[in-house]
C-alpha cells in the first residue's frame, strides 16, 4: 500500500487536531466549591460573570391576591432554553464573546434531553445557576405560601434530572417570593425548601451542587425585610441555610456611583452574611430599552470593597422583551442572533476587571442564631415540617372517605374552589381546616399541610363527609367527588390515622419521593435515548459520504490487494495510535 506523502501529512495533521480537541473535551469542568462567605475554584476565589438565559413569556392574568402582594409580573408559560441543542450552539459562540462564565436559567422542563447543552455549555467552561420552580403553580406562592409534597417532588425530578452535569453551579430554590413586610410569611417556607433540598443533595452525594436564593431588592437597613429576609435565610447552621445568596439589585443606573447607587450601604450591610452572595441580576435600564447602558456597575461589582462582600453577578438578560422594560441584550430573529448596542459596553466591563484572587482573613464566620419575627419581618423561626409524599397517599388511601375526581383532580381552579367551599361548610358545621393549613407567621403549621393541593382537598371534604355523619349529598361537590368504601366509620378512620402517622411521623428527615414522583439518575441518562439516536443519525450520515469517497480514490490509491483508505479512515486509524501521547501532554 503506497500512500502521498501530502495525504498522509494532511492525515496526521488532522490526526494531532482530533487528539487535542478529544483531551481538552475531556478534561471536566473545574468543581466551584464554598468555603465561608466565598466561592473558589482550587485555591482562588471564583467570581460568577453570568448572563441571564430565558426567553420571556406572556405575563399570566393579573389577581388580586398577587397585586396584593406588590403585584409582581408572573409568566404564564416557559420556554426551556437547555433543551434547544442548535440554540445552545447557536449562543455559546457569543456567550465567549462576552467573556461570561455562568448563565443563569430560570425554568426547564426535567422531562426533556438537556445533554447537548449542558456539555456545549460545559465545554465552553461555563456554569448553570437553575432554578428548580416553574411558573405560576409550581413555586412558592407568596399569597399563599407553602412547602408541599407537590413543589418537593417538582424541585427533586429536576434535581434528578441535572446533577449529573459537571457545570451546575447552583439550583435555586425561589426568586423573589418575599417583596415586602406583608408577605415576610413566606420566608419559613422558603427555608425549609432550602433545609429539604440540601438533605436531598447530600442523600445523593451531591453536597458540592450550591443551594441558593434570589431576593428582590428593598430598603436599606437591618431592621428592613430586605436585610432581614437576607439574614433570616443564613441563621441557624449550614443544614439550614442557603450557600449561596443572590440579591437582584438594579439600583445602579446610567453612570451612577458606589455611594449614590447605595451599594456602598449594601455591601456593609451584606458584609455580615456567613455564606457566598452575588448580584443574581444587575442590569438598571432607563426608559423603555436597556441599548444605551453603559454597565459601569460591573467595575465596583469585581472590586474592593464589593468583592469583600460579593462573588460577582448575572447582567440581565440575553433574549429581548416585548413588554414593559426590554432588558435584552440581543434581537433573535429565527437562527439569526443581531448584538445590540450596549453588549460591546458589557463586554469590555467584563474584560477589564481583575478581581482579587484571595480572600480576607475573616473568611469563614459562624453561622449567627436565628432571630424572632419583627414588625417589619413577621416570619416565625419555626419551620414547617418535610413534606412526606407517603404519608399523604397512606391517608388518602385509607382514611379519606371522599376524593375528588379525575377531572376536579387535574383542575388548580377547581380544586381552589371546592377547598373553599369544604372548609366554609366545616366552620358552619363547628369544625374547621386548621389541619391542612399553615401560617408563616406563627410557625404553626397543620399535620397535613404539606399535602399536595389536591390532597388537602380531599381531607377537607373528607372531613366533611364525616362531620355530616356519611350523609352521600356530602361528597358530591357538584359531582367533583365520589365517597369511598375505604373508610366508612368514625372508628374506622381514626384508626386508618393512627396507622398512617405512626409509620410516617411528622417532622424533619431527609426527603423520601413517593413510587412516581421523581425520574431516576444523573444528567447524562435523562433522556439518553434521544442522545443515542441523534449520535446514530450523524454517524449514518458520515458513513454515506465515506462510501462516496472510497469509490471515488479507489483507482487512486489502491494497491495489489485492492485496501484503500479514505481520509478519515486514515485520521482515526493515526488518531488510536498516537491519542494517548497527546492526552498525557494536554
Amino acid at each position: 500500500m503506497r500512500l502521498g506523502s501530502n495525504f498522509l501529512a494532511a492525515a496526521a495533521s488532522l490526526a494531532v487536531s482530533t487528539c487535542l480537541l478529544q483531551a481538552s473535551s475531556s478534561l471536566a469542568i473545574a468543581t466551584i466549591t464554598r468555603r465561608g462567605k466565598y466561592l473558589y475554584n482550587g485555591n482562588d476565589r471564583f467570581y460568577i460573570k453570568g448572563v441571564a438565559y430565558q426567553e420571556p413569556a406572556p405575563v399570566a392574568a393579573a389577581t388580586e391576591a398577587n397585586d396584593a402582594n406588590g403585584g409582581f409580573p408572573e409568566p404564564d408559560s416557559f420556554t426551556d432554553p437547555l433543551a434547544l441543542p442548535e440554540a445552545c450552539a447557536r449562543d455559546v459562540a457569543n456567550f465567549r464573546d462576552l467573556g461570561v462564565n455562568a448563565l443563569r436559567v430560570y425554568s426547564v422542563n426535567a422531562s426533556l434531553n438537556h445533554d447537548a447543552c449542558m456539555k456545549t455549555f460545559s465545554d465552553a467552561g461555563m456554569y448553570v445557576i437553575l432554578d428548580l420552580a416553574l411558573p405560576l403553580n409550581g413555586s412558592i406562592n407568596r399569597a399563599e405560601p407553602t412547602w408541599d409534597v407537590g413543589l418537593l417532588e417538582l424541585y427533586a425530578r429536576t434535581i434528578d434530572a441535572f446533577d449529573g452535569y459537571d457545570n451546575l453551579l447552583a439550583f435555586g430554590i425561589a426568586n423573589e417570593v418575599v417583596t415586602q413586610t406583608s408577605n415576610a410569611n413566606a420566608a419559613p417556607f422558603i427555608k425549609a425548601a432550602a433545609r429539604d433540598v440540601k438533605a436531598y443533595l447530600r442523600s445523593k452525594g451531591k453536597s458540592n451542587i450550591l443551594v441558593t436564593y434570589s431576593s428582590t431588592d428593598g430598603a436599606s437597613g437591618i431592621t428592613n425585610w430586605r436585610d432581614s429576609l437576607a439574614s433570616y435565610l443564613t441563621c441557624g447552621s449550614d443544614d439550614l441555610s442557603v450557600d449561596l445568596y443572590g440579591l437582584n439589585s438594579y439600583a445602579w443606573c446610567g453612570n451612577s456611583s458606589f455611594s449614590a447607587s447605595g451599594y456602598d450601604t449594601l455591601t456593609t450591610e451584606f458584609g455580615t452574611l456567613p455564606v457566598a452572595a452575588y448580584l443574581s441580576e444587575f442590569g438598571c435600564v432607563q426608559g423603555s430599552s436597556g441599548n444605551t447602558r453603559p454597565w459601569t456597575e460591573v467595575s465596583a461589582l469585581f472590586s474592593s470593597p464589593m468583592t469583600n462582600t460579593f462573588s460577582g453577578g448575572v447582567a440581565f438578560s440575553y433574549f429581548p422583551q416585548d413588554y414593559g422594560k426590554d432588558y435584552g441584550l440581543v434581537d433573535v430573529s429565527g437562527n439569526s442572533v443581531t448584538l445590540r448596542s450596549d453588549w460591546n459596553a458589557l463586554k469590555a466591563q467584563y474584560a477589564n476587571v481583575t478581581p482579587p484572587a484571595t480572600a480576607p482573613s475573616s473568611s469563614t464566620p459562624n453561622f449567627p442564631a436565628c432571630q424572632g419575627p419583627t414588625t417589619n419581618f413577621p416570619a416565625s423561626q419555626n419551620l414547617p415540617p418535610t413534606p412526606d409524599p407517603r404519608l399523604c397517599d397512606c391517608l388518602r388511601n385509607s382514611a379519606w372517605g371522599c376524593l375528588l375526581n379525575a377531572r376536579a383532580e387535574d383542575s388548580p381552579q377547581i380544586i381552589g374552589t371546592l377547598v373553599g367551599q369544604a372548609c366554609t361548610y366545616l366552620d358552619q358545621q363547628g369544625d374547621s381546616c386548621a389541619p391542612i393549613l399553615a401560617d408563616g407567621a406563627t410557625g404553626t403549621y397543620g399535620n397535613y399541610s404539606f399535602c399536595s393541593a389536591s390532597e388537602r382537598t380531599d381531607w377537607a371534604m373528607s372531613r366533611f363527609y364525616e362531620v355530616t355523619d356519611f350523609n352521600p349529598q356530602s361528597c358530591d361537590f357538584a359531582g367533583n367527588a365520589t365517597a369511598q368504601t375505604t373508610a366508612t366509620s368514625v372508628s374506622a378512620i381514626d384508626d386508618a390515622y393512627s396507622t398512617c402517622l405512626a409509620q410516617y411521623p411528622i417532622g424533619v428527615h431527609t426527603p423520601v419521593l413517593s413510587a412516581s414522583g421523581s425520574s431516576s439518575g444523573g444528567g447524562s441518562s435523562s433522556g439518553g435515548s434521544g442522545s443515542s439516536g441523534g449520535t446514530s443519525g450523524s454517524n449514518s450520515g458520515n458513513g454515506n459520504g465515506n462510501s462516496g469517497s472510497n469509490n471515488n480514490s479507489n483507482s487512486n490509491n489502491s494497491n495489489s490487494s485492492g485496501a484503500s483508505f479514505a481520509l478519515p479512515t486514515l485520521v482515526f486509524m493515526i488518531s488510536a495510535f498516537i491519542c494517548g501521547a497527546v492526552t498525557v501532554i494536554a
